[in-house]
């Protein structure tokens, strides 16, 4: 009985632990708190410390968000030079670089990736997707 009670608490176990690895949604393949250690992860590197204040990922189902806020405040003019420098910085090839990391890491290419700026004072410059 004793071994029977063992082994059903066991496969369940087995069963929970690997409910990730059964994952159709990148929401559900990764937890908060992977997601917020990457966050950290990226605010320690010299490019991010120096331009940005913030960064925040969403995933919701295959749809990952990249928000990037800066940290100085810009004026409209410099606000529309962002956002053309943005538009035509050629982060398609970052965007599909990236997808090409979801599915080599979590099993699933997301089916849109998105990077949106916002100024300090979270006033949206522009989003770039695919």
């Amino acid at each position: 009985m004793r071994k029977t009670l063992v082994s059903i608490v066991a496969v369940f176990m087995c069963i929970f632990m690997f409910a990730g690895c059964f994952a159709k949604t990148i929401e559900q393949k990764i937890s908060p708190a992977e997601i917020e250690k990457l966050c950290d992860e990226m605010k320690e590197d010299s490019y991010f410390q120096t331009y940005y204040r913030d960064i925040e990922i969403e995933i919701e189902d295959n749809h990952v968000t990249y928000k990037y806020y800066y940290k100085m405040d810009l004026d409209d003019d410099q606000i529309d030079a962002v956002k053309d420098s943005l538009e035509n910085s050629g982060l398609q090839d970052q965007i599909d670089g990236l997808k090409d990391t979801f599915k080599k890491d979590c099993g699933i290419r997301p089916d849109k990736l998105s990077f949106s700026y916002y100024t300090n004072d979270e006033k949206l410059i522009a989003t770039i997707e695919e």
